[in-house]
């Protein structure tokens, strides 16, 4: 019980930051939205449209961790702050957490692409808007929406005993000594909830693609992108400063 009481303090320290953090988060994604809304071209560009799907998959992953810990299911609040929630809420936590998490990653991925098809390849913004922006951005929303939706249905979201529901698989101390499919007396939720094989390769198949893939992507086209740039301006610097600065003064040799 000790151990427990010392964790649940741990708990209600990181969460209070964690949610803290999450909800200037949120505000800071909401304004970069209020102003693209405000600005003359509003969502009439491919760049400001796929700005605004990063915004919001990073106001809804935000959201996810801005609940101070009060979709937790009561049946960890001895070890989980401020745990109020139960089951369904904290599968619609997780939810959350995983379709708002990889929509922002790659619609980040998909900026980077957006900009490398425009200064490598010259790109026109009438190709760009016509061949390439319905992947930019039906991969993030369709990648995310679908490892949601998955692991929803296989009972993939679980209180991690922390400040989520992400875990596999419902595995709180009480359920020490509990079979798999068992509730413990004065407890809701079975003991092992999500012990199954589609859950784990699911998750398996999804950490790789938003942990492995998406930096990967990102860092290859900023790669690309800084190599052809620079390739630029060693071609340019062979002719002379004047034709990087057309204001500086010539040099008069007569």
């Amino acid at each position: 019980y000790a151990a427990n009481a010392e964790y649940r303090d741990h708990s209600k320290s990181l969460n209070i930051i964690q949610s803290s953090s999450a909800i200037v988060s949120t505000i800071s994604s909401s304004t970069l939205i209020w102003m693209i809304l405000r600005s003359p071209q509003r969502l009439t560009t491919t760049r400001h449209r796929i700005l605004f799907g990063m915004a919001v998959g990073d106001i809804i992953f935000s959201l996810s961790a801005a609940n101070y810990n009060a979709m937790i299911p009561s049946d960890v609040d001895y070890i989980s702050w401020n745990a109020q929630g139960n089951q369904a809420t904290c599968s619609m936590l997780g939810f959350l957490t995983v379709l708002g998490a990889p929509m922002s990653l790659f619609y980040s991925c998909s900026l980077n692409i957006y900009f490398l098809a425009m200064v490598k390849y010259n790109k026109t913004d009438h190709y760009i808007r016509t061949k390439m922006e319905p992947f930019l951005h039906g991969i993030p929303i369709g990648i995310s929406l679908m490892f949601a939706a998955a692991l929803l249905a296989t009972q993939g979201f679980n209180s991690d005993l922390g400040n989520g529901c992400i875990s596999p698989v419902y595995d709180p101390p009480h359920c020490i000594g509990i079979e798999d499919g068992q509730v413990r007396e004065g407890f809701e939720i079975p003991c092992g909830r999500g012990e199954n094989i589609p859950t784990a390769i699911i998750r398996s198949v999804g950490g790789l693609i938003t942990f492995l893939v998406s930096p990967a992507t990102s860092g290859v086209t900023l790669g690309m992108m800084y190599r052809h740039v620079s390739r630029q301006e060693r071609r340019m610097g062979r002719y002379g400063e004047g034709t990087l600065n057309r204001g500086a003064p010539q040099e008069n040799n007569n």
